[in-house]
């Protein structure tokens, strides 16, 4: 029988071509993940961080206090600018001008003028002198005048005088004798007497002053200062009081009263005005704001701002390079201020595809690939930028210290190669966000770089300190050498030579600035170490990081979980100790870190001080908890040593690096003993199941790091050694290969990147220590064998 076939047409048979995807295809699909996008999204948040941080959008502001210009700086844009010596110098001649408020309390005089009164009254009556009292005497002798022409005039003339003109009382009280007084005293009692000015020339007018009733500023009068003066007042009294007697009494007797109440009012004339404080500060204030600032226009090419040689100045060329600055800034166009922002993020572009090339491919791609380490990274370079951008203005200019101690940090964090690259890149864009020049970068990098090549490890909290003092020195050797080579050593210096300014080259006046800055920078740097000794224990935490110092805390044998772990473990302590000392020296001889190795050593198997009698190295003779039970139940009881460890760690607040060690020191192996019991059985037992390897194995992970692969190897070959019957060098040699090969065939070191030839320097540190422990020794006639 014949069969038909459908035909397909040529374009039906062309899109059945399934055609291999391109390598931008394949690259984008493997790209675009949430994990990857993540990445991305924190990448550029960062970016926008430091671009509003630095500004990246606007031209910096270059200059600084002290700076000494090779050339002179003109305008470059025309621009007004408020003189504010000028304004001041306006100020404060209005100020001069202003009239101060003086109180006039005139109680005082109306008070005298009844006291001259009344002790007049207490002479007049017929009593003779001989006969007054002693009060009367007295007051008598108060108003005795030195001379009456050529002769002195008595006490009893004094007195009869003073009854012959005041011969009735009512001429005392609202008599001719009132009158007169009044005429004299009610003119000072309404503008007041002053015994001195209460203020100053720079406080106000010295020859005018205003005068107020007490409690009534309103009624004010302005007063000639003459007019008031005590001395003056008193100077012309004598004559006043005579011309007003003399005018009032028509009488030769007036001259003699006259005379006597004039030495009164000399010695007892009060003083009524006081200075106002707040009203004279009122107007002086509003006299000030009255002036308006002295404006001074400048133009650009042809306005000078600052002279070459000269170093710039907070109270001169400053505020007039910022306001130029200012000016500048405000007439740029959008076009201009948009290619500004997209050069400087084309260069955090390049920045980041610079660092990420080489964590990605050179160092260790789970930098980037971990989320919470690319947060902290990028946490650290957005706060190293923001830090620097706060401490970078006048008078500070301590940009260094941040800059320091994020390189530290980093180092500390991340490693060196890593601290290197991304502090130099920080510095970079450090130095054009704030607009300095090479000489700043090249002294910025001096600092980071030193800080990061000296750090190392940190054993010893005064570390820091050297490393911020050899640091220092670095930078201000550093920064001394730059600015010589930049020529600002060789800047033309304007000097004064017979009142006359004149250019010179003088290297000696500019050495001694330029050595003085340098010392300063250095001295941050310095600052920035010893810092750093504060915050580290911070640090620590902050970035999940153990420096040797916090590790060699931990690996104290007082530490509360050893303590317990030889208490009711003592097997496993010991085993623990033993294997910390060779997987340290393992460690260290492929350039792991060993004292990290030693430490999680110490810790990898506390999980087993649960159930210790169930670890053969805790067994004493005579018994096995295992003989009871079924090998997988068996298994369950020594894995389960993996997760109690690890959680009681965390419950102690152990860091996430020990824990890790306890976690990954077993891997994913096969609990090998049990799992052979049970294929044994299973095999004797034909209805029993067969046995699943994967019930036999730990959780793991597998180890992660080159610290928990030796630490596997070293656990493993430790126990290993205690099964020899005679442990010779080459029965341990033979031990320590079948083991490594076995953990390297299981796949245990895929994820840790452990090379083979670090593998074979393993084996040989492993042999050469264990075979130090299981050392022969000289035996003895009559010694019993072991």
């Amino acid at each position: 029988m014949a069969s038909s076939t459908t035909k397909r047409t040529r374009s039906e048979r062309v899109a059945s071509i399934q055609l291999e995807p391109s390598s931008l295809h394949r690259w984008l699909r493997q790209f675009l993940t949430s994990k990857n996008l993540l990445q991305v999204a924190l990448a550029i948040i960062a970016a926008v961080l430091i671009v509003v941080i630095l500004q990246g959008w606007r031209p910096a502001f270059a200059y600084r206090e002290g700076q000494i210009p090779q050339r002179d700086i003109v305008a470059r844009v025309a621009f007004d600018m408020i003189d504010s010596g000028q304004t001041e110098l306006l100020r404060k001649q209005k100020r001069r001008e202003v009239l101060c408020y003086y109180e006039n309390r005139s109680q005082p005089i109306a008070q005298l003028i009844s006291t001259i009164k009344n002790k007049f009254s207490s002479l007049l009556g017929d009593t003779p002198y001989a006969e007054l009292s002693a009060e009367q005497k007295k007051t008598l002798a108060e108003f005795m005048p030195a001379a009456v022409g050529e002769a002195d005039l008595t006490e009893s003339e004094a007195l009869a005088r003073i009854r012959l003109l005041l011969d009735e009382r009512t001429k005392l009280e609202g008599g001719k004798f009132d009158q007169a007084l009044k005429s004299v005293l009610d003119p000072i009692a309404e503008t007041g007497v002053l015994k001195s000015i209460g203020h100053d020339s720079e406080q106000g007018n010295q020859r005018s002053i205003i005068v107020f009733p007490a409690g009534l500023p309103e009624d004010k009068v302005f007063v000639d200062v003459p007019k008031v003066r005590h001395a003056e007042i008193v100077a012309e009294l004598p004559q006043k009081v005579a011309e007003r007697f003399q005018q009032i009494f028509n009488s030769p007797d007036a001259v003699i009263i006259a005379r006597m109440v004039s030495k009164y009012l000399v010695a007892n004339l009060p003083v009524t005005l006081t200075y106002q404080q707040n009203l004279s500060e009122e107007a002086r204030a509003k006299a000030e704001s009255s002036v308006e600032d002295a404006i001074v226009s400048y133009y650009p090419t042809v306005s000078k701002l600052a002279q070459a040689g000269q170093p710039i100045t907070r109270a001169n060329q400053l505020p007039l390079l910022r306001a130029e600055y200012d000016a500048w800034v405000q007439q740029l166009s959008w076009g201009e201020t948009l290619l500004r922002l997209i050069a400087f993020l084309g260069m955090l572009a390049a920045l980041y595809l610079l660092c990420g090339l080489y964590i990605y491919f050179q160092y260790d791609r789970r930098l980037l690939t971990n989320p919470t380490q690319l947060i902290r990274l990028l946490g650290l370079v957005v706060a190293a930028c923001a830090l620097c951008r706060y401490s970078s203005p006048d008078p500070m200019r301590a940009e260094v210290v941040p800059l320091v101690l994020c390189a530290m940090t980093m180092t500390i964090t991340f490693g060196r190669q890593v601290a290197l690259l991304v502090s130099t890149c920080v510095a970079l864009c450090i130095t054009l966000g704030l607009g300095q020049d090479i000489g700043e970068f090249v002294t910025l990098c001096s600092g980071t770089c030193a800080a990061t090549l000296l750090l190392g490890r940190i054993r010893t909290r005064t570390k820091l300190i050297y490393v911020g003092l050899v640091a220092g020195a670095i930078v201000t050797l550093t920064h001394l050498g730059v600015d010589i080579v930049l020529g600002k050593l060789d800047a033309t210096v304007i000097v004064s030579v017979d009142s006359l300014t004149q250019p010179q080259h003088d290297w000696k006046t500019l050495l001694p600035i330029l050595a003085s800055e340098s010392l300063r920078l250095g001295g941050f740097t310095l600052l920035a170490g010893a810092l750093m000794y504060a915050l580290l224990p911070f640090a620590e935490r902050l970035f999940h990081v153990q420096t040797d110092l916090s590790l060699l805390e931990l690996g104290d044998a007082s530490h509360p979980l050893l303590r317990q772990l030889a208490q009711r473990a003592p097997g496993t302590y010991n085993h623990s100790i033993n294997v910390a000392a060779i997987a340290e020296a393992a460690a260290d001889s492929i350039g792991a870190h060993g004292l990290l190795t030693r430490v999680g050593a110490y810790f990898h198997d506390i999980g087993k001080m649960f159930k210790p009698n169930y670890f053969v190295e805790n067994q004493e003779q005579g018994g096995n908890c295992h003989d009871s039970l079924q090998p997988a139940m068996s298994t369950l009881v020594i894995i389960a040593h993996v997760k109690d460890g690890a959680d009681l760690a965390r419950k102690n607040r152990l860091p996430k690096r020990l824990i890790d060690f306890i976690e990954q020191h077993h891997g994913t192996t096969l609990v090998e003993y049990f799992y052979r019991e049970a294929t044994k059985r299973s095999q004797s037992d034909p209805n029993k199941e067969e046995v699943s390897e994967t019930s036999f194995r730990y959780p793991g992970p597998k180890p992660q790091t080159l610290e928990a692969a030796v630490l596997m190897l070293a656990d493993s070959v430790e126990s290993a050694s205690r099964t020899l019957v005679e442990p010779t060098s080459s029965r341990i040699q033979n031990l320590v290969d079948q083991i490594a090969m076995k953990k390297l065939l299981d796949g245990q070191f895929d994820q840790c990147g452990l090379t083979l030839q670090q593998l074979d320097q393993l084996k040989s540190s492993l042999v050469k220590s264990l075979t130090a422990i299981y050392h022969g020794r000289v035996k003895y006639t009559g010694q019993a064998s072991a």
